[in-house]
């Protein structure tokens, strides 16, 4: 086992502060969640914008300024995408380093979180899938945008 040298200092530590590392861990997984869910908030208003108003009132902007639009609509939902995966790539390691606390410190717990772990379902589609689905639909859309816009005929 990977922790069997920690396991003569796990006695000495004190059960109150390896619970709070381990609600630590969760509190900055939901801290991370909370912020991706916003940034992708804020950049789905921001191309639903777009689309609306940007290409309703296409006369405010003319022809050379409508061209941006796509553009920055491709852009802020490229970034949203990294973003939240990269969100994902740290949640991961706090999940990771969650259990591994309770690996060294409470076996016993561990072992009855991997024997009771919901089983993952073969067609299940999460929440994180949904996300980068919804910003790379907006992707499309810009690029289509972009590309009827420069191919309109003057």
């Amino acid at each position: 086992m990977p922790g069997a040298k920690n396991r003569a200092k796990a006695t000495d530590l004190d059960p109150g502060y390896v619970r709070m590392y381990y609600e630590h861990q969760f509190d900055r997984i939901e801290k991370l969640e909370a912020h991706a869910l916003t940034i992708s908030n804020f950049v789905l208003t921001i191309s639903a914008a777009i689309l609306t108003f940007g290409f309703g009132k296409q006369e405010l902007f003319g022809d050379d300024m409508i061209l941006f639009l796509p553009l920055i609509m491709i852009f802020v939902n490229i970034s949203a995408i990294l973003y939240v995966n990269d969100r994902a790539r740290w949640i991961n390691q706090y999940q990771t380093r969650a259990k591994r606390i309770l690996e060294i410190y409470i076996p016993e717990l561990f072992k009855l979180e991997e024997e009771t772990a919901a089983p993952s379902k073969k067609w299940a589609i999460y929440r994180r899938t949904i996300q980068d689905l919804t910003h790379y639909l907006f992707v499309v859309i810009g690029v289509l945008l972009l590309v009827l816009l420069i191919r309109k005929p003057n």
